[in-house]
């Protein structure tokens, strides 16, 4: 009995150990969290989570390249399952990993949607939901032995006692009966905690005293009474592992650093500088010119391209500031240079900064192409029925068909119009063979004066058929020649920015698309090949636009910034901003070939070294509106 016993306290320590630990789990991810946001990223999983954040941006920048907005699901999937497509595809060692890494995923989430991380943004976030969903399945498993084993020692079937404050409230007799207590409960401690909650008590006590009822009636069949009662139990266990999963996500509100912003207090102190510059006359160039000029620095350095509220404010004000200006050009002195300036920003604006950027080319990213976010791109592009390949082939599918069975009509009313004049002696006999033809009775009074008025009955409704199908035919393959025109453009840019292998697998994709599932379009595989695939060797290179890019939208913005500011204020006051900006701009220069790519708002900057050939026009332009700033001031100096 000794020896049981020691035996029986080995296994619950056992046990034990395996069960969640939610300090432990708490605890790696602030780990996580400190470690992502030092840059002294050691966790393999954050290794990983880094590098697919820029698959990430990858597969957001090749989506909107090729198709643009191609999601048209009524729910739209949001950020976190994105990010879960990381968290499915770790292997982690224990539960402890898994929780940390779901709650450290929707924290990055929230930290890339720019939203406060809650209680209930981490109740929605798709890694919590899947964790605790396997969880949940997990514990009902084992819920329904750990359940089966309080009833038989409760009932009196077996001595060994759960690790709970029970007692053996009845002493069931069966001789023929031995419970053996499972080994397997790997979440002992969670079952121990949830059996605590007051609605699981009350069920088992209800599940006990029917047990003891049955086994009273049907003593033989004690185990499947036991196992049936200890199922409706585990069911209701649901609902305290709800609780607790509330819970987490409270503690996970609790216990995240918040992220601190101050650089709204600058707002503060630009609205001081503005009642004194208007309190101070003397000093309002300066006051004025501080502020744009600390402005200026802002935008370059610590400006959130991706935050919505920032880009809103910056590109209302400045883009409608540059507009007005443009209507006003009539009344400033002198036209021809601000005309000048006026053109060079719109020219920068217009003109790519890198005309090809080979890295950002398909058929570089080989990681990419090997990331699950390369499926989920393939998916979106023209697999998924609502990519828009689907949708345009199933417009020109639904046409061709609506045509056939137009036409197999047509064909009807020809035939029926032919079986008619066969009943009147008209047509005797027709040969629908190599040689065909139709024997008539030429003695019919069908081709008499007579029957002049029948022949116009019979055939009238025929001729109106005949046109109407005429003109919905024509409507139908002009609507036909528009959405294959559509669908040959698409394909055509899909093909030109895809790596060989997308080109391949979309190539594959198309042939069944129209061999199997739609062969009434089976006649267009021939011009895919030639329009699409045959000249389709080598992957196009993207362009990237001064807006797309961080360093060049800054400095366009401070370019139009200082535009702004010399025409409608004081020079003076320009002369903080227009220095700003030549040292920025040089800077920007120097540092063109390292790239921060704006891919979307909820998407992380893209960072990237490039070879490629820069277009520095952005940088000229805006040397050249500085410099004219401080010579339009120096002048003024001199004629003074």
């Amino acid at each position: 009995m000794l020896s049981k016993t020691v035996v029986f306290v080995v296994l619950i320590l056992t046990l034990t150990c395996w069960a969640l630990q939610l300090p432990d789990a708490l605890n790696l991810y602030l780990e996580l969290v400190r470690e992502y946001e030092t840059g002294s990223i050691q966790n393999p999983f954050l290794i990983k989570t880094v590098e697919s954040l820029e698959h990430f941006a990858l597969y957001r920048y090749y989506r909107f390249l090729i198709a643009g907005s191609v999601d048209k699901r009524e729910a739209t999937p949001d950020l976190g399952y994105y990010l879960s497509l990381i968290y499915s595809s770790y292997d982690f060692e224990t539960e402890e990993e898994q929780l940390a890494a779901a709650l450290f995923l929707s924290y990055l989430s929230s930290k890339l949607a720019k939203t406060r991380l809650t209680a209930d943004y981490v109740m929605k976030d798709a890694s919590f939901i899947d964790f605790f969903t396997r969880y949940r399945d997990v514990i009902s498993r084992e819920a329904r032995s750990f359940f089966a084993w309080i009833i038989a020692y409760q009932v009196g079937l077996t001595d060994e006692k759960p690790p709970l404050d029970l007692v053996q409230r009845y002493r069931i007799e069966i001789t023929d009966y031995s419970f053996t207590p499972p080994i397997d409960l790997k979440h002992l401690v969670d079952l121990t905690t949830f059996y605590s909650d007051p609605t699981i008590q009350s069920i088992l006590t209800q599940a006990l005293e029917r047990v003891v009822e049955n086994a009273k009636k049907d003593p033989a069949r004690i185990a499947a009474h036991i196992n049936r009662e200890a199922a409706f139990v585990a069911r209701d266990i649901v609902k305290p592992i709800t609780n607790f999963q509330t819970y987490v996500a409270q503690t996970v509100q609790k216990i995240t650093p918040a992220e601190k912003n101050y650089w709204w207090l600058r707002l503060i102190v630009y609205t001081c500088a503005l009642f004194a510059a208007i309190r101070f006359v003397k000093l309002r160039s300066l006051l004025l010119g501080s502020v744009l000029g600390f402005e200026a620095i802002y935008l370059f350095f610590f400006f959130d391209p991706t935050s919505m509220y920032e880009s809103l404010t910056y590109g209302l004000v400045l883009i409608f500031g540059f507009a007005f200006a443009a209507l006003r050009l009539p009344k400033k002195r002198p036209i021809w240079l601000n005309v000048v300036c006026i053109i060079l920003i719109v020219l920068a604006a217009i003109f790519p900064l890198v005309p090809r950027c080979e890295e950002l080319s398909m058929d570089k990213r080989e990681e990419f192409l090997g990331s699950r976010y390369y499926d989920l791109l393939k998916r979106e592009l023209y697999v998924d029925e609502l990519s828009l390949v689907s949708q345009y082939v199933r417009r020109l599918s639904s046409t061709m068909y609506t045509s056939m069975e137009d036409t197999k009509a047509i064909v009807n009313d020809l035939v029926e119009t032919l079986a008619n004049l066969n009943s009147r002696g008209v047509v005797t006999e027709i040969l629908l063979s190599s040689n065909y033809g139709a024997f008539f009775n030429d003695l019919s009074s069908f081709f008499r004066y007579g029957g002049s008025k029948g022949r116009m009955e019979m055939f009238q409704p025929l001729s109106n058929t005949l046109r109407f199908y005429l003109l919905d035919e024509r409507s139908r393959m002009k609507s036909f020649e528009r959405d294959l025109d559509s669908l040959l453009k698409y394909s055509k840019r899909l093909v030109e920015y895809s790596a060989p292998r997308l080109r391949q697998e979309f190539k594959q994709h198309i042939e069944g698309l129209f061999s199997t599932k739609y062969p009434i379009l089976s006649d267009l595989q021939s011009t895919f090949e030639k329009r699409i695939f045959q000249n389709s060797q080598r992957t196009a290179s993207p362009h990237i636009r001064i807006f797309n890019n961080r360093s060049s939208l800054s400095i366009i913005l401070i370019t139009i910034l200082v535009f702004l500011t010399n025409f409608f204020l004081n020079p003076k006051i320009s002369v903080g901003p227009s220095i700003v900006l030549l040292i920025v701009s040089v800077m920007g220069w120097l540092n063109v070939r390292n790239l921060m790519l704006i891919v979307e708002q909820t998407s992380p900057l893209l960072q990237l070294q490039t070879s490629s050939s820069i277009n520095p026009l952005v940088f000229l332009v805006a040397m050249f509106v500085a410099s004219v700033n401080l010579l339009k001031l120096f002048r003024k100096g001199e004629s003074r």
